[in-house]
């Protein structure tokens, strides 16, 4: 009968101790604004260089960090490269195969080899930004630690997708000449149509830099903003249960955020390909 008893004696603690969460305050209310979250404000203030701004905030250095976590993995897998590969060396070969397999490979009739190192470049930028953007580090107000990525910049994500577009046409011109301008249109179009089909093929490429660059930023913006959001609400209600819910939630999201920072690098970095190579091989 004791035995019977156990599981059921079990539930009941459980529930009572919920219910003496649920009763005590959670201690003094605290104020958080998830808007100053995603706020660039100088941490280190440089002079001007006449209407730019040098001064240094945290998008600067969450650039910085991605770059030199790049270099000093860089150097790091040139020093231990072996012919029997362990853990580390095993990892770094799949996202490389990745890279170059499923990624430039998949999407790339022509141009692999050469078109390469950009595309893995960007794939490598992209995952280690997405990726320190999810530790908590002292670069908030205050030198608080917060959570930010460079990726959930505008301005850096519009400045990779301007790289891909200069490079989709450079490879385009590059491969047909200027019938690459020509071929936007199918030649057995009438002259009308074929105008038109050349002015939306225009608007079309514009608003690829547009999409590619607003894509990843508003994913990497939305999965900051609502880890935000959970924070502020575990301190803004005064009560352990829901603190502790809300904190529990939270981990699933951060876990969901993992995926997220993973498959938005691969979105890039494939359609940085699927541009590239679509503009070498055209379709006549």
């Amino acid at each position: 009968m004791s035995g019977r008893l156990r599981p059921l004696l079990a539930a009941v603690g459980v529930l009572v101790a919920l219910c003496l969460l649920a009763l005590l305050p959670g201690g003094q209310r605290q104020e958080f604004e998830v808007a100053r979250e995603f706020e660039l404000e100088p941490l280190v203030r440089l002079p001007s260089l006449g209407p730019v701004d040098l001064s240094i905030n945290k998008a600067v250095i969450y650039l910085w960090l991605t770059a030199g976590v790049l270099v000093a993995l860089s150097l790091a897998i040139n020093r231990s490269l072996r012919m029997q590969p362990g853990r580390f060396q095993a990892a770094v070969e799949g996202l490389y195969e990745l890279a170059r397999d499923g990624i430039v490979g998949s999407a790339m009739k022509s141009g692999r080899a050469t078109w390469f190192p950009y595309i893995a470049s960007v794939f490598f930028f992209v995952l280690v930004s997405n990726l320190l953007g999810l530790l908590p580090l002292p670069f908030g107000e205050h030198w608080q630690p917060s959570y930010y990525a460079a990726t959930a910049n505008l301005y850096v994500t519009v400045t990779l997708a301007l790289f891909t577009f200069v490079f989709t046409h450079y490879a385009g011109l590059r491969r047909n000449g200027l019938r690459y301008f020509v071929n936007w249109a199918p030649a057995s179009a009438p002259p009308v149509l074929k105008q038109l089909i050349w002015a939306i093929h225009l608007v079309s490429e514009v608003f690829r830099l547009v999409s590619l660059s607003v894509r990843l930023f508003a994913n990497m913006l939305a999965g900051h903003a609502i880890l935000a959001v959970f924070f502020a609400m575990a301190l803004i209600f005064q009560n352990y249960l829901v603190a502790a819910v809300l904190q529990g939630a939270s981990v699933l999201i951060y876990l969901f955020e993992i995926f997220v920072a993973v498959i938005q690098a691969f979105i890039f970095a494939i359609l940085s390909a699927v541009y590239i190579g679509g503009a070498m091989d055209q379709e006549h």
